[in-house]
């Protein structure tokens, strides 16, 4: 319901601004009985169409209390957000309109321009699995993780490693930037560490890539989908892992490739020799061998062509990719998923859903189409939030932040906002420590993290062209990897009030392996490296444990899409969560936060500043979780 003092204004659905397609509902209006209206009418237009819906409205009661009742019943057809109003003729004759108030966000009679209301179709009965809901994610790299198995046989023409060495971040003896480093972590090393992930209070393991990679250890360009990397362990060391998991309450998610694969893939060897091979045109070559490849850069990932009936079976057939290791988890995470057409990304869907219910989350950097939830995906990896939360910590721009929530809120479905997942860090960025504590972030327009984004101090004209100098932006990481010790004092203060944020916007939290424990680097291969076991920061581990039990205690009201912005500007942020109320201050002197009237009583459920045992009007320097009692 949206109400001022004198209009109320509410729709029959499960949720304020939420309806499914084809499934009528109740619009209501009630109004002073002093205004003078005749034809109240509601007018709905779906974005990027010009037809207009217009629905009579019908007195309900015209007798009785000081309001009059106006309902009209609407059945909206097609997926998407819709924009509506209401107009009406008042005593004179003049056309008069309710629409929504720019600066109290309430229901207004306006001449001039103001705001439409918003609301929100989408797929009908979607529904994703509960264990998704309320979660949190733990995002790991196999092979740098932990080795449960030391006695599996070397793989011929692999770099091996020793556990807690620098990866290697030079060229090869062909002049060549490889990912070649091997570590040896594998899924029997992840069963092992199961008790760690309960004291994390973790739910979902998101686990990447294992499908066999001669030369890649991260498993982004498959040798061979249907095979698990000999180094990674075996199918039944997944369903091990798999029955284990689930036996302590959490579940499984891999992470898989399937827009490209490696070049020394069969397949592909077969397609790119043979003008008359059955996987040509799994493939965009050309007549002279000439080979479509991924970003147009990286040449030993050539990219598959999704319209091949042939490559179609084999990833979502009912002997493919999806079919075979459906069995062993309960969901997908699908890598470059912009880059999958909307029929590859429905027949993964459908084939994953073959069976048991599956929880399909994609790689998404932008806002995802309305119309994709619930038919090609369920949930995507929420890079948005992640920008809007380092723009308001790091550099103060509330607006931006404030602006970028509300967006994904009134866009995304209820069910896909309560299972997206929420990095500060992931295997493609900076991790969170170095973003905050580094030297080269990013501003303005740029996400903090595209430190290699042209322009860039790396950005160079050789011979005419611009080209990006990989061997000295290598080269300028590892000098600058390690932070120095008032830089590391500084990014851990600020990355635990990013941790309050992560754990209590709309969405599930997802842990990078290791920043928990206060690894930091920069980009691949240093925000990769292997887990320190034995080199922990405790009272970073602490705050996410202490914060993944706040998670847990209360899951339900951090479940669903409720949120609501109390106050925001560039040193402190109010917001709720239901019966949650969360205070951040990100500014260094102590501040006069007011707070509202229902939390008066509330009490602390977690603050980052441990002497805070009551609520008061100061928050100086920290953030802090209350619970209405």
């Amino acid at each position: 319901m949206i109400k001022s003092n004198k209009i109320e204004v509410c729709t029959s659905t499960k949720r304020v601004n939420e309806a499914e397609e084809n499934t009528p509902f109740n619009v209501t209006v009630r109004m002073p009985k002093d205004i003078q209206v005749a034809n109240l009418r509601v007018l709905f237009n779906r974005e990027g169409e010009n037809p207009t819906i217009v629905k009579e409205m019908t007195l309900e009661d015209g007798t009785g209390g000081t309001r009059n009742k106006y309902t009209a019943t609407v059945k909206l057809e097609k997926i998407g957000n819709y924009y509506y109003h209401f107009e009406f003729n008042d005593a004179y004759g003049n056309m008069q309109a309710i629409k929504l108030d720019r600066n109290s966000n309430e229901p207004t009679i306006t001449i001039g321009e103001a705001p439409y209301f918003r609301i929100l179709v989408v797929q009908k009965d979607f529904k994703v699995p509960d264990f998704a809901k309320g979660a949190i994610y733990y995002q790991l790299i196999v092979d740098r993780f932990n080795i449960g198995r030391n006695d599996k046989p070397q793989v011929k023409g692999r770099n091996y490693r020793n556990w807690g060495e620098m990866p290697n971040w030079k060229k090869n003896a062909e002049g060549k930037f490889h990912n070649n480093d091997f570590f040896r972590g594998d899924l029997k090393g992840i069963e092992e560490k199961l008790p760690y992930f309960k004291k994390l209070s973790v739910t979902v393991l998101y686990i990447s890539p294992i499908n066999f990679s001669l030369y890649r250890y991260d498993r982004y360009a498959a040798t061979n989908h249907m095979l698990i990397d000999p180094d990674a362990g075996t199918f039944e060391d997944l369903a091990s892992l798999s029955r284990t998991a689930h036996k302590m309450g959490i579940h499984l998610i891999l992470d898989i490739a399937l827009n490209h694969c490696s070049s020394d893939n069969p397949i592909f060897k077969d397609a790119i020799s043979n003008p008359n091979s059955p996987y040509r045109d799994w493939f965009f070559i050309d007549q002279n061998g000439n080979y479509r490849y991924w970003y147009n850069e990286f040449v030993d990932m050539p990219i598959f062509n999704q319209q091949s009936q042939g490559y179609k079976d084999y990833v979502y057939g009912p002997d493919g990719v999806i079919a075979k290791f459906a069995p062993f988890v309960d969901g997908f995470r699908l890598d470059v998923a912009e880059e999958l057409s909307q029929e590859t990304l429905e027949g993964i869907r459908n084939r994953a859903n073959k069976n048991e219910k599956k929880v399909i989350i994609a790689e998404w950097w932008n806002r995802a189409s309305t119309g994709l939830f619930g038919k090609c995906f369920d949930a995507t990896t929420n890079y948005l939030f992640t920008n809007a939360m380092y723009k308001w910590q790091m550099d103060g721009e509330a607006e931006y932040f404030a602006w970028q929530i509300r967006d994904v809120l009134e866009n995304y479905p209820s069910e896909a906002i309560s299972s997206m997942l929420n990095s500060l860090d992931t295997h493609d960025m900076v991790r969170t420590l170095t973003c905050i504590g580094g030297k080269w972030m990013r501003h303005g327009l740029y996400r903090r993290w595209d430190i290699d984004r042209d322009p860039s101090p790396w950005h160079k004209i050789v011979n005419g062209i611009r080209i990006f100098d990989t061997w000295q932006f290598r080269s300028d990481e590892f000098t600058n990897d390690r932070l120095s010790p008032q830089e590391y004092r500084r990014a851990k203060k600020i990355y635990i009030l990013m941790l309050i944020m992560q754990y209590t916007l709309p969405g599930n939290p997802c842990i990078f392996y290791g920043s928990e424990v206060g690894m930091h680097g920069y980009k691949d291969p240093f925000n990769r490296k292997t887990f320190p076991w034995n080199r922990i920061d405790k009272s970073i581990l602490h705050a996410h444990i202490m914060l993944g039990a706040m998670r847990e205690q209360n899951r339900k009201a951090l479940s669903d899409a409720n949120f609501e912005l109390v106050r925001w500007d560039n040193e402190n942020l109010c917001y709720t969560r239901n019966n949650l109320l969360i205070v951040i201050n990100r500014g260094a002197k102590a501040i006069r936060v007011e707070i509202p009237e229902e939390f008066k009583t509330a009490e602390i459920i977690y603050t980052s500043n441990k002497h805070q045992k009551q609520v008061n009007e100061i928050l100086a320097e920290t953030g802090m979780i209350l619970r209405r009692r």
